[in-house]
């Protein structure tokens, strides 16, 4: 149905919503233990992203090697990674429904314990279906971790410092994508697959004493009205942000799943295509400190700058040919772009339900996680029956499309900010 069809329903909700926004805010904001910046605690909330983050991709780094020693294809062991994805989509909004009057801090340090576990019952399996049931309930873990991570930090710091307090945590993305998987890629081809997980574990065991430590104290959701995911869809802006990032990592995962061939094409050798994958993860690292600067100022523009690169990025791609110059060139584009995403998207959707920050961030992260594995399997698709230099042209026309959505959602989903925050 649509929304203009029931507008009292929605108005409601709305109202509801905005009602109870104040409610939750005073709440969260008095269980802060002091004011000020709270650096421990999001450079914590960062690390986890770190190991969340290298939990969920490492395994694409290690496929063949994972593959022997399981006993199964290359093909079957990225599964590993379709599993986590999937299940991530699937259990973010149901679990983070289920747990939204939990406590933050021990909900957040269980999280973690359990990323050590399951990596723990990744590196000891000699079972291929155990290690895929190890992946798949890590990636409901992950559904959790991400929806918690944002609203965490959101809830650890004043309005006016929640795009700076989002984009310290997704620093550790940048992290994971130039130091977490390189690394451990290069330890698993080292000394085994099994002790790059195993070193897995010990990490986010480590971080579960450090968040323990470090972390406010901070209430679930203690907000008068019980807020249903279904109410949470209707609140305007929800399903702009969420269904807009899902069309945009559609596009980028069809293609980026498939980087390594393109660039192979446009003429680059294994090493070399090594070197660009880090220029890659150095560019995003930038994207990310520019998303800080912007997301508290000029969130809108800094949206629509990034997804504009993005798509310049992608064509040029699409153009490049078997010239390797503008390939590297658009790659690093397409970095800084993609970098500077996860802080805007989050911060968008947590500026439209303020009230229910969690199950809002649920969403997202939902949509972002179909965009992840329906779009590597998009990609296989046009890879398999038109060949590598299609994919980056249907990348094209999914990113273009999710920034027009963008370019759209004035009024709900993407505003500017009414004011200049204070500094």
């Amino acid at each position: 149905m649509s929304r203009e069809s029931e507008p009292s329903s929605t108005s409601a909700i709305e109202t509801t919503a905005s009602t109870d926004t104040a409610t939750s805010t005073d709440s969260a904001t008095s269980a802060i233990p002091e004011p000020g910046w709270p650096l421990g605690g999001l450079l914590t909330l960062s690390a986890a992203v770190f190991v969340a983050l290298t939990t969920e991709m490492l395994p694409s780094g290690l496929l063949p090697t994972t593959a022997r020693d399981l006993g199964v294809s290359e093909v079957a062991a990225g599964f590993l990674v379709t599993a986590f994805a999937y299940a991530m989509a699937l259990g973010a909004i149901p679990l983070t429904a289920a747990i939204r009057h939990w406590p933050r801090r021990p909900s957040m340090v269980a999280t973690l314990v359990g990323f050590a576990v399951v990596n723990v019952a990744t590196a000891c399996s000699g079972s291929y279906p155990l290690t895929l049931v190890a992946r798949a309930v890590g990636g409901l873990l992950a559904g959790v971790f991400w929806s918690m991570a944002a609203a965490y930090a959101v809830r650890m710091v004043a309005p006016e410092r929640v795009g700076r307090a989002v984009a310290m945590v997704f620093a550790g993305q940048a992290a994971a994508l130039t130091i977490g998987i390189p690394l451990g890629t290069a330890a698993g081809s080292a000394v085994g697959w099994r002790t790059a997980f195993a070193g897995l574990a010990a990490l986010a065991l480590l971080l579960a004493v450090l968040a323990a430590h470090t972390l406010p104290a901070l209430p679930g959701d203690r907000s008068s009205v019980r807020a249903g995911v279904v109410d949470v869809l209707r609140i305007p802006g929800v399903m702009v942000v969420a269904g807009t990032t899902t069309v945009v990592m559609l596009g980028h995962f069809a293609l980026y799943t498939y980087v390594a061939r393109q660039l192979e094409r446009a003429g680059l050798g294994e090493s070399a295509v090594g070197w660009v994958l880090l220029a890659y993860g150095v560019f995003g690292a930038m994207g990310v400190g520019a998303a800080a600067v912007l997301v508290d100022r000029r969130p809108r523009g800094a949206l629509l700058a990034a997804l504009g690169v993005m798509t310049a990025g992608v064509l040029v791609l699409a153009l490049s040919g078997r010239n390797p110059v503008p390939a590297v060139a658009a790659v690093a584009a397409w970095g800084l772009a993609f970098g500077a995403l996860p802080t805007l998207l989050h911060a968008a959707v947590v500026r439209a339900a303020p009230a229910t920050p969690e199950t809002a961030d649920s969403v997202l992260n939902s949509g972002f996680n179909i965009g992840v594995g329906t779009g590597a399997f998009l990609g296989g698709r046009i890879l398999a029956t038109a060949g590598i230099a299609a994919v980056p042209w249907t990348a094209l026309a999914l990113v273009a499309a999710g920034a027009g959505m963008a370019v759209a959602a004035r009024r709900t989903g993407f505003p500017e900010l009414s004011k200049e925050p204070a500094d």
